[in-house]
């Protein structure tokens, strides 16, 4: 590791994600690029639309439509700040750039959201989301991004999945990073502790598929236990509402700490993934490392690590799944998905991020050999 001052470039990170706090893989993604930065000798500057956001309205629980008009000024003080920082000497800047926040800069890591490409359930999607999903399908909406995308030197994608989207959606050639997950140290391959029969659900919001839910458990007897955690939207909060009106014996916990989420999957049985297209699906590789058993859609970069026996591709599937307690009792099952967990050890990606930061700081901006 370098001391700082020794290093050529100073990097600047401008992006979407809030690095302070982070509430979704994505942004905990940046946080430990940002983290990995420092440790390797860098200065960084962070330009972030959340950061700024709550530093100009506070805690005020201000109207949908404030905050976004805001946030749109935010992305154009992004949008100059990138101009000028990526033709000044002596920066390597780092963006979460996309159609939706074209941003310039030299390395982008590509993340998108979960449900690109994929219309099912987009009708419960707010306008906001649904014009934000329309601008990252269809790039020659967002004029600037086409010009964005070039400055570019190096696109890195979250999984093989997301490379395959960007090279046919907007002609990107990429490398796969798969994005670090915090593996606690008492995840170990051990012997299979007996669990509480239960379902965890995650994220209950319209854009990681909760109105799919009703269909997938109402042929799922009623003794059948649900554990809800993450913030839930309106549409979300709609669904819970509805299924305890039939009698499902749903629990909503809201947003629960790292500590409380690792004690749920440690303690319940199952863990069923909504989300279609999901570009990695930070989640189920928590539950698997706690040897928690997930079923999840056959979509999205999801098949290119789990097993495939837990994978389904419609509502019957998955209830089907639910109901036989697929996986409960199996120890080989839950030693291998402990073990595939361990492959996305946070470690490992702050060693790839580090690589290619420390190239394009080593061999220059210009071009990568």
């Amino acid at each position: 590791m370098n001391r700082l001052g020794t290093r050529k470039h100073k990097i600047v990170m401008i992006s979407v994600n809030d690095t302070q706090t982070p509430t979704s893989g994505g942004e905990y993604t940046y946080r430990v690029i940002k983290d990995e930065s420092l440790r390797q000798g860098y200065q960084v500057q962070e330009v972030s639309v959340p950061v700024l956001l709550r530093s100009l309205l506070g805690s005020k629980n201000d109207e949908a439509l404030t905050q976004n008009v805001v946030r749109s000024l935010l992305h154009f003080r992004c949008f100059f700040e990138s101009l000028y920082r990526r033709w000044q000497r002596g920066y390597l800047v780092i963006t979460s750039s996309s159609p939706l926040f074209p941003v310039f800069g030299h390395l982008v890591y590509h993340q998108p959201k979960t449900g690109i490409c994929c219309t099912m359930g987009r009708e419960y999607l707010s306008r906001y989301e649904r014009l934000g999903m329309l601008i990252h399908e269809n790039e020659n909406l967002s004029p600037v991004w086409l010009f964005a995308k070039r400055s570019h030197i190096l696109h890195l994608s979250n999984s093989h999945f997301t490379k395959g989207l960007i090279s046919e959606l907007y002609g990107l050639d990429s490398l796969v990073l798969y994005p670090p997950v915090s593996i606690p140290c008492q995840h170990s391959i051990g012997a299979c502790k007996e669990r509480v029969p239960g379902v965890i659900i995650a994220r209950p919001r319209a854009i990681s598929g909760i109105t799919f839910l009703p269909e997938m458990i109402k042929e799922l007897p009623k003794t059948v236990k649900f554990v809800v955690i993450g913030k839930a939207d309106a549409v979300g909060m709609e669904v819970l509402r509805f299924l305890r009106s039939k009698g499902v014996d749903i629990e909503y916990l809201g947003y629960v700490s790292e500590t409380m989420k690792l004690d749920i999957f440690n303690r319940f049985s199952h863990y069923l993934h909504l989300g279609f297209n999901e570009s990695f699906g930070i989640t189920v590789v928590e539950a698997m490392a706690a040897g928690c058993i997930p079923v999840a859609p056959k979509s999205g970069a999801i098949p290119e690590y789990m097993p495939q026996d837990l994978l389904y591709s419609n509502s019957h599937e998955a209830s089907e799944k639910i109901s036989a307690q697929i996986g409960l009792g199996d120890s080989d099952l839950e030693t291998e998905l402990k073990n595939t967990a361990k492959r996305f050890d946070e470690k490992e990606f702050r060693s790839g991020i580090a690589g290619y930061i420390n190239m394009l700081d080593t061999k220059g901006l210009q071009h990568i050999e």
